[in-house]
């Protein structure tokens, strides 16, 4: 498992590597804690209960990653599983809400370890992006603000920021070679221009093709 984890350039952090008796419950807490994927692997052994425990450690290492995602593997064939790890099994396959999946070996485990967890970093992923949305669009409308001063060329701001609101005149582009300063004049442009308060939408794009725009020339 170890290796399926670092393939994908993420660090185990492994604290249970067999059914035994454990660290004191807050350390094991504390690796929980730096965790954020729960991965759990299980075949025969329930672990010992502590005096004045009702569980293993082990099952209250699950029981203490609530709110994980969480990623189950149980190996079979397990003719001597002992009961109570048959009875903890069976409640996490019927609550429902993790990942269970079986396997036989140690190269399957580590498949599906690599398949499981890349489908699950590429769904968190998904949802990043979603979230930051509103927050793209919010900024949208923001025009950048330049560093230094548009020195000289208050003629060709004028000559622009006119045209974006003569009437009929819905696109108007810049064009010339590069780095003559088509992009700073257009930002100057919409910040002089009425518009940029909110009267009209001012939006600054590249075009891959100016062929049946409307062009402003210097």
């Amino acid at each position: 498992m170890r290796d399926a984890v670092t393939r994908l350039r993420l660090v185990p952090v492994m604290f249970e590597l067999g059914a035994r008796s454990h660290p004191p419950r807050p350390v094991y807490r504390a690796y929980l804690a730096q965790s954020q994927v729960f991965v759990g692997i299980y075949w025969q052994s329930y672990g010992r209960v502590t005096p004045g425990e009702q569980t293993s450690a082990l099952e209250d290492e699950y029981r203490l990653s609530a709110g994980l995602p969480r990623l189950i593997y149980v190996k079979a064939p397990a003719l001597q599983r002992e009961p109570q790890l048959a009875e903890m099994l069976t409640r996490i396959r019927d609550e429902g809400g993790v990942s269970y999946r079986r396997f036989a070996d140690a190269a399957e485990l580590q498949g599906l370890v690599e398949d499981d967890l890349a489908v699950l970093l590429s769904e968190r992923f998904e949802l990043t992006l979603r979230d930051s949305v509103p927050e793209q669009a919010a900024l949208a409308g923001v025009l950048p603000v330049p560093a230094t001063p548009l020195v000289g060329r208050n003629q060709d701001v004028t000559a622009v920021a006119d045209l974006v609101l003569k009437d009929g005149v819905q696109l108007v582009t810049l064009t010339g070679p590069g780095g003559i300063g088509k992009t700073r004049l257009a930002i100057e442009a919409a910040r002089s221009s009425p518009a940029s308060s909110g009267a009209a939408p001012i939006t600054c794009s590249k075009l891959s093709s100016t062929s049946s725009s409307r062009r402003a020339r210097r």
